[in-house]
C-alpha cells in the first residue's frame, strides 16, 4: 500500500486504543497517552518501508537489489517484531525523559499497539499482488492477497471522520487532503453514477457523523468503515478469482491455468484488471484483460481502462476468444517455455530476477534479451522490473536472496 494509506490506518487504529480502551489509575496522562499511542501506530504503520532507505541510497547497486529487498525481511513477522520492540523501547525512553508516570497497564498497551502497528503494515501489503513472504526464514515463499490495489481511495474516504477528532492542523490537513483525493479518485475511476453516489452520500455521512458526535464515535465509524473497506474488496477478489477460473474454463479449454494476477480498479470493486498466465503444450502464454465481476451493473467494457498503458516491452498479441460482457481482453504474450527456464539456468542476474517475477516475459534483442514481468510493464523502455542481460552467463552476480521463485515450476526447478 502506499504510505498515505499506511499513515492513515495507523492513525485510526492509534485513535481507537487511545478514545475506546480506558486509561489505568495513576499511568500515563490522557493527552500524553494518546499522543504516544498515535505515535506508536503511525510510525509502525510506515516502519517496514525502512528498506526503502537501502534500496534507494546506494546500500545495494540497482533494481534488481530493489526488487529482492523490498517487502523483504521487514516485511516479515519476524521483522516486524524486531521493528516494534525498537519503537516501543523509543516510546519507553521518552516517557522516561518526560518523566511522565506509568502503570503495568501501559507498559502493555504500548507494547501491544507497537506490534499491532507493524504487523498491520505486514497484514495490508499481503493483499495486494505485489506479495511479501512473511513467514521467512520458516516459508520463503511469496503470498498474494489479490484483493486490494496498491492504492485504494476508499481507505481515504473511510478516514474523514478523524478530521474533526485529530488535535492538530498538521494531521486534519493530511486527513482532508486525503478525502479531497479519495473523491476525485472517485470520480475518475467510477462504474457509473450510482456508485459514485453512495460513495458521496457515505463520505458525507460520515464527515457529519464525526462532526455531531463524540470523538469515540467518530473513530469507532472511520474503525467500521475501514473494516468494511477491506471486507468488500477481499470478497470481491475470492469473486473475481472464481470467475476468472470460469472464463478461462469456458474461452480457453486447452490450457493448463497456472496462475491469476488480480487487481481492481481504484475505488471500484466491480472491474478487476487481470492477468490469466497458462500453458499449453510447451508454450507458456499471458493474457491481459479487463474482469467485471457484476457484468449486469458495468460490463468489462465499461469499466475504466486509464491506469492500463497501451505501451509496453512484451509484444501483445489479439486474443482469440469470443466477446463477452464479463471479460475484455487487450492482448497476450506467449513463448516457449525452455526460453525462460535455459536464460534462467545459464544467467544468475535472470535467475535473480526470477525470485521476484510472477508474470514473467522474455524479448529477443541484438544485444541479447529482456526479461521482466508483465505486473509492472507499463511503458516500451525497461521498467521497475525488467532488466537486459546477455545469453550467456556473467560475473556481475547479485547477491542471493533466500525468495522462493513464484514461477519456479517454468523453471525446471525441482
Amino acid at each position: 500500500m502506499d504510505n498515505l494509506t499506511h499513515s492513515l490506518m495507523g492513525m485510526v487504529a492509534g485513535e481507537a486504543v487511545a478514545r475506546l480502551t480506558p486509561p489505568g489509575k495513576d499511568g500515563l496522562p490522557t493527552d500524553a497517552r494518546r499522543g504516544i499511542l498515535i505515535t506508536l501506530t503511525t510510525v509502525g504503520g510506515n516502519l517496514p518501508d525502512i528498506d526503502l532507505v537501502l534500496t534507494y541510497r546506494g546500500f545495494v547497486r540497482d533494481k534488481l537489489g530493489y526488487l529482492l529487498e523490498h517487502r523483504g525481511y521487514t516485511h516479515t513477522v519476524l521483522g516486524c517484531l524486531v521493528l516494534a520492540t525498537l519503537i516501543y523501547a523509543m516510546a519507553e525512553c521518552w516517557a522516561r525523559f518526560r518523566r511522565l508516570p506509568m502503570n503495568r497497564s501501559d507498559h502493555l498497551t504500548l507494547f501491544a499497539v507497537a506490534v499491532c502497528g507493524t504487523l498491520l503494515h505486514l497484514g495490508m501489503d499481503a493483499l495486494n499482488s505485489y506479495g511479501v513472504h512473511p513467514l521467512w526464514p520458516f516459508y520463503n515463499g511469496w503470498i498474494y492477497g489479490d484483493s486490494i490495489f496498491i492504492v485504494e481511495p476508499l481507505y481515504w474516504l473511510a478516514a474523514a471522520p478523524l478530521f474533526f477528532v485529530a488535535k492538530s492542523i498538521a494531521a486534519r490537513a493530511v486527513v482532508a487532503t486525503a478525502v479531497l483525493a479519495g473523491i476525485a479518485g472517485s470520480i475518475l475511476m467510477s462504474p457509473g453514477w450510482i456508485w459514485l453516489v453512495f460513495l458521496a452520500l457515505l463520505t458525507v455521512g460520515l464527515l457529519v457523523l464525526g462532526n455531531r458526535h463524540a470523538a469515540a464515535t467518530a473513530t469507532l465509524a472511520s474503525v467500521i468503515a475501514t473494516i468494511c473497506v477491506t471486507a468488500l474488496l477481499v470478497i470481491a477478489g475470492r469473486v473475481a478469482a472464481r470467475d476468472i477460473n470460469s472464463v478461462a474454463s469456458r474461452d480457453f479449454p486447452g490450457d493448463r491455468i497456472i496462475d491469476h494476477v488480480l487487481s481492481p480498479i481504484p475505488t471500484n470493486p466491480f472491474c478487476w484488471d487481470v492477468l490469466l498466465l497458462a500453458t499449453r503444450g510447451d508454450h507458456y502464454i499471458a493474457r491481459h484483460g479487463m474482469l467485471s465481476v457484476a457484468p449486469d451493473f458495468v460490463t468489462a467494457q465499461g469499466c475504466s481502462t486509464k491506469l492500463v498503458s497501451k505501451d509496453a516491452t512484451a509484444p501483445m498479441a489479439e486474443v482469440r476468444a469470443p466477446e463477452s460482457a464479463d471479460t475484455l481482453w487487450f492482448g497476450e504474450f506467449s513463448m516457449p517455455v525452455s526460453r525462460l527456464a535455459n536464460l534462467t539456468a545459464n544467467n544468475c542476474r535472470a535467475a535473480a530476477l526470477m525470485q521476484f517475477v510472477r508474470a514473467p516475459f522474455v524479448v529477443e534483442r541484438r544485444s541479447g534479451w529482456v526479461i521482466g514481468d508483465l505486473r509492472f510493464d507499463r511503458e516500451r523502455g525497461l521498467g521497475l522490473a525488467e532488466i537486459e542481460i546477455s545469453s550467456t552467463q556473467t560475473s556481475d552476480c547479485p547477491p542471493r536472496a533466500p525468495w522462493i521463485p513464484p514461477r519456479e515450476a517454468l523453471l525446471g526447478v525441482k
